[in-house]
Protein backbone atom coordinates (compact mmCIF):
# COMPACT_ATOMS: atom_id res chain seq x y z
CA UNK A 1 0.00 0.00 0.00
CA UNK A 2 1.42 3.13 -0.74
CA UNK A 3 1.70 6.07 1.73
CA UNK A 4 1.92 9.07 -0.89
CA UNK A 5 -0.60 11.17 0.11
CA UNK A 6 -3.33 11.29 -2.97
CA UNK A 7 -3.32 15.00 -4.26
CA UNK A 8 -6.68 16.61 -4.84
CA UNK A 9 -5.23 18.81 -7.75
CA UNK A 10 -2.97 18.00 -10.53
CA UNK A 11 -0.53 21.08 -12.11
CA UNK A 12 0.80 19.94 -15.70
CA UNK A 13 3.85 21.77 -17.21
CA UNK A 14 6.03 21.38 -20.18
CA UNK A 15 9.62 21.83 -19.69
CA UNK A 16 12.25 21.57 -22.24
CA UNK A 17 14.73 20.02 -20.36
CA UNK A 18 13.10 17.43 -17.55
CA UNK A 19 16.46 16.46 -15.63
CA UNK A 20 16.91 20.39 -15.47
CA UNK A 21 13.50 20.81 -13.75
CA UNK A 22 13.43 18.02 -12.15
CA UNK A 23 16.61 19.17 -10.38
CA UNK A 24 15.20 22.80 -9.66
CA UNK A 25 12.02 20.83 -8.31
CA UNK A 26 14.02 18.75 -6.18
CA UNK A 27 15.86 21.84 -4.63
CA UNK A 28 12.92 23.72 -3.97
CA UNK A 29 12.27 20.69 -1.40
CA UNK A 30 9.20 19.27 -3.62
CA UNK A 31 8.52 15.22 -2.92
CA UNK A 32 9.90 13.29 -6.09
CA UNK A 33 6.73 10.72 -6.63
CA UNK A 34 8.90 7.90 -8.70
CA UNK A 35 5.85 6.05 -8.98
CA UNK A 36 4.03 8.27 -11.24
CA UNK A 37 7.76 9.30 -13.22
CA UNK A 38 9.15 8.06 -16.00
CA UNK A 39 11.73 8.91 -18.57
CA UNK A 40 9.33 11.62 -20.15
CA UNK A 41 7.72 12.68 -16.66
CA UNK A 42 8.60 13.97 -13.39
CA UNK A 43 5.85 14.28 -10.47
CA UNK A 44 6.09 15.71 -7.18
CA UNK A 45 4.24 16.88 -4.43
CA UNK A 46 4.19 20.80 -3.33
CA UNK A 47 6.01 20.66 -0.14
CA UNK A 48 3.86 21.22 3.24
CA UNK A 49 1.47 22.78 3.51
CA UNK A 50 0.46 22.29 -0.15
CA UNK A 51 1.24 18.83 -0.49
CA UNK A 52 -2.29 17.65 -1.78
CA UNK A 53 -1.06 19.59 -4.98
CA UNK A 54 0.32 17.65 -7.27
CA UNK A 55 3.08 18.86 -10.38
CA UNK A 56 3.70 16.59 -13.19
CA UNK A 57 6.58 17.88 -15.66
CA UNK A 58 6.44 16.58 -19.06
CA UNK A 59 8.82 16.85 -22.05
CA UNK A 60 7.02 18.67 -24.66
CA UNK A 61 6.29 15.62 -26.50
CA UNK A 62 4.75 13.86 -23.60
CA UNK A 63 2.93 16.92 -22.68
CA UNK A 64 1.23 17.28 -26.41
CA UNK A 65 -0.33 13.76 -25.45
CA UNK A 66 -2.63 15.51 -23.05
CA UNK A 67 -3.60 18.65 -25.03
CA UNK A 68 -5.43 18.94 -28.41
CA UNK A 69 -4.09 17.82 -31.22
CA UNK A 70 -2.89 20.71 -33.71
CA UNK A 71 -2.36 23.11 -30.44
CA UNK A 72 0.72 24.90 -30.00
CA UNK A 73 2.50 24.07 -26.87
CA UNK A 74 3.37 28.07 -25.53
CA UNK A 75 6.28 29.30 -24.78
CA UNK A 76 6.00 30.59 -21.15
CA UNK A 77 8.49 33.42 -21.86
CA UNK A 78 6.71 35.08 -24.55
CA UNK A 79 3.31 34.66 -23.30
CA UNK A 80 1.25 34.76 -20.24
CA UNK A 81 -0.60 31.62 -19.64
CA UNK A 82 -1.10 30.96 -16.01
CA UNK A 83 -0.38 32.02 -12.42
CA UNK A 84 0.80 29.44 -9.78
CA UNK A 85 0.64 30.86 -6.31
CA UNK A 86 1.72 28.99 -3.36
CA UNK A 87 0.64 29.61 -0.17
CA UNK A 88 2.86 30.29 2.85
CA UNK A 89 2.20 30.75 6.51
CA UNK A 90 3.83 34.14 6.80
CA UNK A 91 6.26 36.90 5.28
CA UNK A 92 9.39 34.86 6.18
CA UNK A 93 7.70 31.66 4.58
CA UNK A 94 7.19 33.89 1.24
CA UNK A 95 10.86 35.34 1.64
CA UNK A 96 12.64 31.09 2.04
CA UNK A 97 10.80 30.23 -1.23
CA UNK A 98 12.47 33.36 -3.16
CA UNK A 99 16.17 32.13 -1.48
CA UNK A 100 15.48 28.26 -2.47
CA UNK A 101 15.06 29.51 -5.96
CA UNK A 102 17.66 31.72 -6.37
CA UNK A 103 20.26 29.21 -5.52
CA UNK A 104 17.92 26.60 -7.63
CA UNK A 105 18.73 29.30 -10.75
CA UNK A 106 15.41 30.49 -11.17
CA UNK A 107 14.33 33.83 -11.68
CA UNK A 108 13.27 36.12 -8.73
CA UNK A 109 10.56 39.17 -9.66
CA UNK A 110 9.60 38.64 -13.11
CA UNK A 111 7.44 41.53 -11.94
CA UNK A 112 6.49 43.31 -8.50
CA UNK A 113 2.67 43.54 -7.60
CA UNK A 114 2.53 47.06 -6.21
CA UNK A 115 3.22 47.22 -2.47
CA UNK A 116 3.90 43.31 -2.65
CA UNK A 117 0.05 42.87 -2.21
CA UNK A 118 -0.37 44.64 0.63
CA UNK A 119 -3.30 46.45 -0.70
CA UNK A 120 -5.31 43.11 -1.46
CA UNK A 121 -4.46 41.84 1.93
CA UNK A 122 -1.61 40.15 0.86
CA UNK A 123 2.03 39.48 0.55
CA UNK A 124 3.15 38.56 -2.29
CA UNK A 125 6.71 37.91 -3.88
CA UNK A 126 6.82 36.06 -8.23
CA UNK A 127 9.50 34.19 -9.61
CA UNK A 128 9.82 32.43 -12.46
CA UNK A 129 11.36 28.67 -12.89
CA UNK A 130 13.64 27.44 -15.26
CA UNK A 131 11.01 26.87 -18.16
CA UNK A 132 9.66 30.71 -17.55
CA UNK A 133 6.47 29.61 -15.81
CA UNK A 134 6.12 32.24 -13.20
CA UNK A 135 5.10 31.49 -9.56
CA UNK A 136 4.89 33.52 -6.55
CA UNK A 137 4.33 32.46 -2.94
CA UNK A 138 1.55 34.44 -1.00
CA UNK A 139 0.55 34.90 2.38
CA UNK A 140 -2.50 36.43 3.36
CA UNK A 141 -2.15 39.52 5.71
CA UNK A 142 -4.28 38.90 9.19
CA UNK A 143 -4.18 34.87 8.71
CA UNK A 144 -2.17 33.16 11.25
CA UNK A 145 1.63 34.45 11.11
CA UNK A 146 0.67 37.27 7.68
CA UNK A 147 0.34 40.16 9.89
Amino acid sequence: MSTTPRPTFFLNLPTTSLPTATAFYTALSFTPVQAWSDAQTAAFLLPAPNQAVALMVHTHDRFAQFTRPGTAIADARASSQALFSIMCKDKEGVDGWLERVERAGGKRDPYVMEGYGEGMGMYVWSWEDLDGHVWEGVCMLGMGGGA
